[in-house]
């Protein structure tokens, strides 16, 4: 094994003992390496009965940066089966070589004494609760390194250790040229290239607003109680390996929309959803559940189970202007208190890069990068389909009689019925 001197800003997250340590760093700046070699510490530590964990946003960034990374220093040190993807010392603990694409990948990992998250800040919040689940057991250290991404959970993470409200976090943050070994031209005609922003989060390890948002504006506020005659909404997006997500949509009789409620977890049976449905249905006396349209038989076993629930509108483009509409005219607003989860999707649902753009003369608009966005897809359904409610609206008198039959109870609730008469 090489001997590696590190520089002062490594070695303060290297020999911190507090339970989360998170190196927010410009890139080549060391801290991928400083992430393999305090795992390392872990394993000298650890029983042969213990585990670890390395993880990752994607396989992409785990196979061509952080594995190798971990290899150059302890390959000699036991033995890789890439199959399984773990790796075991030599009389001592196994690690667990994971990506969190999904977010679940993690589940069934027991005994862990450390965990390594590599470019953490691309990871979701959801994926990060079960992270922090994982240490939880054993109270486990959890080093996260990672270059700034976005202002999501991770930046919320940072004000909270800021104003000293975290005092079980260590957050080491270092530029690019504070490693010894980066050019300092390079960095200089870097900083010449980028706007201040971009360069700050790409080699000051700054916290900034993510390029290429796709909601550029979002309206928050605090929870409050909302007027007589509100009605309640759930946008739906389904999922199982990615989580099934549900937004709660409350609609003022002013026509002000708010989002005041969420709900998502991974792996769950459509039994399992439906209970969840209901229980969200009577706390907040729901009315009409709008689902994403690509599973016509869960619909249909919603409304068998007395959940009312139609197939929204995915056409992705028209549901994002539409969003964004109701965003500039203040006439959406999401309750910050209660939708953690939400908010790190809008501040985190993007547009590819240019160099991730794929030519298609078919396709005139580029679409979002399709990850972390399930709580927001909800939300494009409820949109839509209450937008379009009141437009189609035309003071008539609907047949108020819901049909037995689930195939023609959905085609009613689709033409308008008792719900949308009430709009």
């Amino acid at each position: 094994m090489n001997d590696f001197v590190l520089h002062k800003y490594q070695e303060k997250a290297f020999t911190s003992q507090l339970a989360i340590i998170i190196i927010a760093a410009g890139i080549q700046s060391g801290k991928t390496l400083c992430g393999a070699l305090w795992l390392g510490t872990q394993a000298a530590k650890a029983s042969p009965s213990d585990n670890l964990i390395i993880c990752a946003p994607t396989y992409k960034i785990l196979s061509q940066a952080t594995l190798p990374t971990f290899m150059s220093v302890y390959g000699h040190f036991g033995e890789l089966n890439k199959g399984e993807m773990i790796f075991r010392f030599h009389n001592g603990p196994t690690v667990y070589i994971r990506s969190l694409t999904d977010p679940n990948a993690m589940e069934g990992i027991t005994n862990v004494r450390g965990i390594w998250l590599d470019e953490g800040g691309l990871i979701s919040r959801y994926a990060w609760e079960n992270v922090m689940g994982r240490a939880a057991f054993r109270s486990a250290q959890v080093m996260v390194s990672t270059t700034p991404y976005s202002l999501n959970w991770l930046f919320e993470l940072y004000k909270d250790w800021k104003s000293g409200k975290r005092d079980d976090v260590c957050l080491v943050q270092f530029r690019s040229k504070d490693n010894p070994y980066f050019p300092d031209a390079e960095y200089e005609r870097q900083r010449k290239l980028l706007d201040t922003r971009r360069f700050n989060m790409k080699y000051n390890g700054q916290f900034g607003r993510m390029e290429g948002l796709v909601y550029e504006r979002i309206n928050t506020c605090k929870a409050h109680e909302l007027p007589s005659g509100t009605k309640f909404y759930g946008g739906i997006d389904w999922g199982y390996t990615n989580p099934f997500a549900l937004s709660i949509r409350a609609l003022t009789p002013a026509g002000i929309h708010y989002r005041v409620g969420e709900f998502m977890k991974s792996r769950m049976m459509i039994g399992e959803i439906v209970e969840v449905l209901k229980a969200r249905r009577q706390l907040y006396n729901i009315e009409l559940f709008i689902a994403d349209p690509s599973s016509p038989a869960n619909i249909e076993e919603l409304n068998r189970a007395g959940l009312s629930c139609i197939p929204g509108n995915n056409n992705v483009r028209a549901g994002i202007d539409k969003q964004i509409e109701l965003f500039k005219d203040d006439r959406l607003f999401i309750f910050e208190d209660e939708n953690p989860m939400g908010l790190d999707e809008y501040n985190t649902y993007h547009y590819p890069e240019l160099k991730d753009y794929k030519i298609d003369e078919n396709q005139k608009e580029q679409e979002p990068v399709s990850s972390n966005n399930h709580s927001v897809d909800a939300d494009r359904y409820c949109s839509m389909y209450l937008e379009n409610a009141k437009k189609q609206h035309t003071g008539r008198i609907h047949d108020n009689r819901m049909p037995t039959r689930v195939s023609e109870r959905i085609e009613w609730l689709k033409r308008g019925g008792k719900r949308r008469a009430s709009i």
